[in-house]
């Protein structure tokens, strides 16, 4: 058993660091971009700079900007920065080696639960869990995703070792239960909160679910729930008092109302109310959370689960392979529907397979359910999907070749450059960009409005980079050099307006200093007339 246990280690590592090879070589390939900088911009200040603030956020509630997200994946970055220094490749690496412990913790959890891990199925798991492009995406990018799949995962760790204790138990220990083992399913239920609110919304997901079809053992499952939400509330009372520390609470209530679906509809029928009762206007509130309601119904929400290929390809041939396999044929010949439905019920995989389906639905009725948290559904389905394959060689070897062919293009997403213009071959984008950037030679001091796409470059070289495709101008007080992206996307815009608006200030002069064809980027210095 132990050499087993080695090998599929040893399976696991190396094709994790064949991965992770590829994609430390590719990782400059995915251009910065909003959700990334608004995540790191502060990260970066405290590590280089020695100051926990922002210039890539939004203004909350007329409150000049600051970082409301938990800040558990900020504090997180801060450190890594602060050991192994700000590049692009740096940064990013650190979703790697989450990634790459969030998937033995995963493999755990399979042998934990009795899911016959062989070489050939532990390969299957990580070809799929590195390879396929849909995932590849969520890990390659810098925002708090992966940090708050693995918190998620230590705390289904936790409720498992919880839940083991508590049947081996005796006397009064059975009703109190091990309160070591309680302990960590709170303090783990808490941290999940500060890493993502959205990954503490997944798991309350995964106990309705289980809630639901698990009628056996429901009284058990109901004990969780205590435990869970305490967690969340030490979790809320945390991040609500680092909040408070930097004044910012009201900003974080708002924030955290304006970005959940559910919580802003609340918020729209009940403010009016509250307003007229204790005589205060809250139009502000309420015109800024109009801004932010989405008209998408909830069929539209879920019809954009179509984009997520490989997901659909997995349920549907594990949907299949349930459906066809022999036990349940002869199961629907001798017995009752109702027996055939326990016994599928009684499977762990065929229930894992019914919540990565269900948890779409769950999480887009629940606010949306955006492309970086689709591995809420897609770790179920490869607990469903290995643990099918363990079962059968045929199925296995099937998994395998639709895992090798999704692996190949999911390298090919990595190793193509997504700025390359139609008929490109070769990339070196991100060369041309650090280039422009360090031939300009900016000093510490130098307050730079600037795009996006040289955040990894800029950064670490001035102070004050302000990023106004999310950063209110208004709050700019003095700038030297602006970097214009004529040729840029939505969030480039408003530095030509920018431009543009200084252009037309007759105390201002803005003088060309360079400019570049492609990727197109001009730089400005900017100065006052009587300077």
């Amino acid at each position: 058993m132990k050499l087993v246990r080695s090998k599929n280690v040893y399976t696991y590592v190396l094709l994790s660091l064949a991965f992770i090879i590829v994609n430390l070589a590719t990782l400059s390939n995915l251009a910065p971009w909003i959700d990334e900088v608004m995540m790191l911009d502060t990260s970066y200040n405290a590590a280089f700079h020695g100051r926990w603030e922002t210039t890539a956020w939004y203004r909350v509630v007329g409150e000049y900007p600051f970082s409301t997200y938990p800040p558990l994946y900020q504090l997180t970055a801060t450190v890594w920065m602060w050991l192994f220094g700000g590049s692009l490749v740096v940064v990013r690496s650190l979703n790697l080696l989450i990634a790459f412990v969030l998937g033995g913790i995963c493999l755990r959890l399979m042998r934990r639960y009795g899911v016959e891990l062989t070489l050939w199925t532990t390969a299957l798991f990580t070809l799929l869990f590195w390879g396929t492009s849909e995932m590849a995406w969520m890990y390659r990018n810098g925002r708090p995703d992966m940090l708050g799949a693995l918190v998620a995962s230590l705390t289904i760790l936790a409720i498992d070792h919880y839940l083991r204790a508590k049947s081996k138990a005796t006397g009064r220990r059975a009703k109190l239960g091990n309160l070591p083992a309680r302990m960590a399913v709170v303090a783990c239920s808490a941290l999940l909160f500060c890493s993502a609110i959205q990954a503490a919304v997944y798991l309350i997901a995964l106990w309705l679910f289980f809630f639901i079809v698990m009628k056996s053992r429901r009284k058990t499952v109901v004990t969780l729930l205590p435990l869970l939400l305490a967690g969340f509330m030490l979790g809320l009372l945390l991040v609500s008092l680092f909040m408070l520390v930097w004044c910012r609470l009201e900003a974080f209530v708002c924030s955290l109302v304006q970005y959940s679906a559910t919580l802003s509809d609340m918020a729209l029928a009940v403010l009016p109310w509250v307003g007229s009762v204790l005589d205060f206007d809250v139009s502000p509130y309420t015109q800024k959370l109009s801004e932010l309601t989405t008209d998408r119904s909830l069929a539209a929400r879920l019809a954009s689960m179509a984009e997520y290929r490989s997901f659909l390809i997995l349920s549907a041939i594990t949907l299949t392979a349930y459906a066809a396999r022999p036990e349940g044929t002869l199961a629907r010949a001798r017995t009752s529907f109702k027996d055939n439905l326990r016994r599928l019920f009684g499977d762990e995989g065929f229930l894992l397979l019914l919540c990565a389906l269900y948890v779409p639905f769950f999480m887009n009725l629940a606010g949306r359910f955006a492309s970086y948290y689709r591995w809420m559904a897609f770790l179920p389905l490869l607990f469903s999907v290995v643990s099918m394959a363990g079962r059968s060689r045929l199925w296995c070897a099937l998994y395998g070749l639709v895992a090798v062919i999704m692996s190949v293009f999911g390298i090919r997403s990595m190793l193509h450059d997504e700025r390359l213009r139609v008929g490109e071959r070769s990339s070196g984008i991100n060369e041309q960009i650090r280039s422009f950037v360090q031939r300009q030679h900016f000093s510490p001091s130098d307050a730079v409005v600037c795009p996006f796409s040289v955040f990894y470059d800029i950064k670490p070289v001035c102070d004050t980079c302000y990023f106004v495709g999310i950063f209110p101008t208004e709050y700019i007080s003095h700038v030297d050099y602006i970097i214009e992206a004529p040729d840029g996307d939505e969030f480039d815009k408003p530095i030509t307006d920018y431009v543009n608006k200084l252009k037309a200030d007759t105390t201002i002069t803005l003088t060309v200093i360079d400019h570049q064809a492609h990727p197109s980027l001009t730089l400005y210095q900017v100065k006052k007339k009587n300077e």
